[in-house]
C-alpha cells in the first residue's frame, strides 16, 4: 500500500459518519469569535506602551514580562491539567467557563494603579485563556476529518491573528479619540487613565461570548484509527504514547515553539519600531500594523493550511511538516533587513512579509499533532505545544529584545536591531528542528496507523 492509499484508508476509518459540515463550520465560527476576543485581550497591551510606561515608570524589559511572562506563568500550571480535563468532560463547558475568566481579570486589567497589580491580572488572563485551545483543537477535530482537518484548524487559528490586529486598530482609535485627555469617566469606575479604560471596554463583552458558546454541539470523540484509544483494553498511556514518538514531538514542540519568536517579537515591538524610529504616532502605527497583520497574517494562515490538506491528499504525509519548514525558512531574510528600511512604505512591505509566514503554519501544527495522536491525548497534548509556543514565544523572545534594547544598545531607536536579532535566531532554530522532524514524522504517522 503505498502513501496515499494509507492516507485514505485511514481517513475512511470511524465509527460512524463524520457530524454535518453545518454544525462543524459553526462551531469552528463560534470559536473563531471567542479566539479573536482571546486575542484582542492578550495583545491589546502593545498599543498602550507610551501611557503605561509613563504611568506606572517601567522600561522595555517590565513591558515585556507584563506581555509575556505574566500571561504564561499560570499556563505553565494549568495548560497541561486544562488538556487533560478537556480529554474527558465536555469541552464545552470548559471552554464557556475560559471565557469568562479572562474576560474578567482583562477587565479587571484597568482597575490596576501599579505594575505588580497589572502583572497579577495580567496573570488571571493567562490563566482563563490556557483552557481554550487545546479544548477547541480537540473538539475541532471530532468535526472534520484528517483531509479536512487542517483547513478548519487554520480558520480558527486566523482568529488570533485577525483579533491582534484589531486589537491593534482598536487601541489606534482610542488613543486617536481621547487626543490629549489622558483620563475618561466611566459609570459605576468614576475617573480613570484612558489606558485603564481600554482594558474594561474590550474585556467586559466577552462574556456575551462566553453565552453564545454555550450553543455549540458537543461531537462524539472519535479517532482517525480504527478504535480509540480510550476503547483499547492495552491502549498506550500518556506517557506511553509520547514515549513512541519522542523524537517527533519533542521536534515538533521546539519547532514551533521557535517558530513563535520572530512573530510574537514583531506583535510587540514593531509598532514601537514605526513611531521610534520612523516618526509615526501610536495611532498611525497601530494603524499600520493592525491593518498589515489582519490581510497578511489571515493570509498566511488560511494559504498554509491549504496547502498542508493538498499535501495530505497527495500522500504527503510530512505536509504538516513542509509547510512549518517553508514558513521558517521565508522569515530568515526579511526579519533581517527589517530594521534597515528607510521609508515607513518599504518598512510595511517588508512587515507584510514577515507577518505572512509568521501565521503560515499554524493550521498545520496542532493537525500535524492529531495525526500521530489518540483522541483521548490530543488536548493534553495540544497543551504542551502550546505551552511551548506561549513560554518561548511570549516571554524569550519579546523579553530578550527589550533586554538587547535596554541594557546592550541603551537606546529605544535601536528596537529595530534587536528584534531582528532575536527574530532572526528563532527563525533558524525553527529550520533546523522541522528539517530534523520531516523523515521522522512521516514514519511516526505509519507506526501509529500500522
Amino acid at each position: 500500500m503505498n502513501a496515499q492509499q494509507d492516507f485514505a484508508a485511514a481517513a475512511s476509518v470511524t465509527q460512524q459518519p463524520w457530524p454535518s459540515q453545518r454544525l462543524g463550520w459553526y462551531a469552528v465560527a463560534v470559536l473563531f469569535l471567542a479566539y479573536t476576543f482571546s486575542y484582542v485581550d492578550r495583545v491589546i497591551l502593545t498599543i498602550l506602551v507610551e501611557p503605561i510606561q509613563r504611568d506606572l515608570n517601567i522600561n522595555d524589559s517590565q513591558l515585556a514580562l507584563l506581555h509575556g511572562l505574566a500571561f504564561v506563568i499560570f499556563y505553565v500550571g494549568l495548560g497541561i491539567p486544562l488538556g487533560y480535563v478537556a480529554d474527558r468532560v465536555s469541552r464545552k463547558k470548559l471552554i464557556v467557563a475560559s471565557i469568562a475568566v479572562w474576560s474578567l481579570t482583562t477587565a479587571a486589567c484597568g482597575l490596576t494603579k501599579s505594575f505588580g497589580q497589572l502583572f497579577t491580572a495580567r496573570i488571571g488572563v493567562g490563566v482563563g485563556e490556557a483552557g481554550l485551545s487545546p479544548a477547541s483543537y480537540s473538539l475541532i477535530g471530532d468535526y472534520f476529518a484528517p483531509g479536512k482537518r487542517s483547513a478548519a484548524l487554520g480558520a480558527y487559528t486566523v482568529a488570533m491573528f485577525f483579533g491582534g490586529g484589531l486589537a491593534l486598530l482598536i487601541g489606534g482609535l482610542v488613543v486617536q479619540a481621547v487626543g490629549s485627555n489622558p483620563n475618561v469617566t466611566l459609570p459605576m469606575v468614576g475617573e480613570i487613565r484612558s489606558w485603564q479604560a481600554v482594558f474594561i471596554l474590550v474585556g467586559l463583552p466577552g462574556l456575551l461570548v462566553a453565552l453564545l458558546a454555550l450553543t455549540i454541539r458537543e461531537p462524539q470523540r472519535r479517532s482517525d484509527h480504527a478504535v480509540l484509544a480510550s476503547e483499547q483494553p492495552n491502549g498506550p498511556g500518556f506517557a506511553e504514547q509520547f514515549a513512541r514518538h519522542r523524537s517527533s514531538y519533542l521536534l515538533h514542540f521546539a519547532g514551533f515553539a521557535a517558530l513563535s519568536i520572530p512573530f510574537n517579537v514583531t506583535l510587540l515591538w514593531a509598532r514601537p519600531f514605526l513611531s521610534r524610529v520612523l516618526g509615526l504616532t501610536p495611532a498611525q502605527g497601530a494603524f499600520a500594523v493592525g491593518t498589515l497583520m489582519m490581510l497578511f497574517c489571515s493570509l498566511g494562515v488560511v494559504v498554509g493550511s491549504l496547502m498542508a490538506d493538498r499535501l495530505q491528499r497527495r500522500g504527503q504525509l510530512d505536509g504538516t511538516v513542509r509547510v512549518a519548514l517553508l514558513a521558517a525558512c521565508g522569515l530568515v531574510v526579511p526579519l533581517a533587513i527589517f530594521p534597515f528600511m528607510p521609508t515607513v512604505l518599504t518598512a510595511c512591505v517588508v512587515l507584510a512579509v514577515i507577518l505572512f509566514f509568521g501565521a503560515f503554519a499554524y493550521g498545520a501544527g496542532p493537525a500535524a499533532l492529531q495525526m500521530i495522536t489518540p483522541n483521548g491525548q490530543r488536548a493534553m497534548m495540544s497543551s504542551l505545544y502550546l505551552l511551548g509556543i506561549n513560554i518561548v514565544g511570549l516571554t524569550v523572545g519579546p523579553t530578550m529584545t527589550g533586554v538587547l534594547t535596554d541594557y546592550l544598545f541603551h537606546d529605544k531607536a535601536a528596537v529595530g536591531y534587536s528584534a531582528a536579532i532575536v527574530g532572526v535566531i528563532g527563525a533558524l532554530l525553527a529550520c533546523l528542528c522541522f528539517a530534523l522532524l520531516k523523515p521522522r514524522f512521516t514514519q511516526a504517522v505509519l507506526r501509529e496507523r500500522s
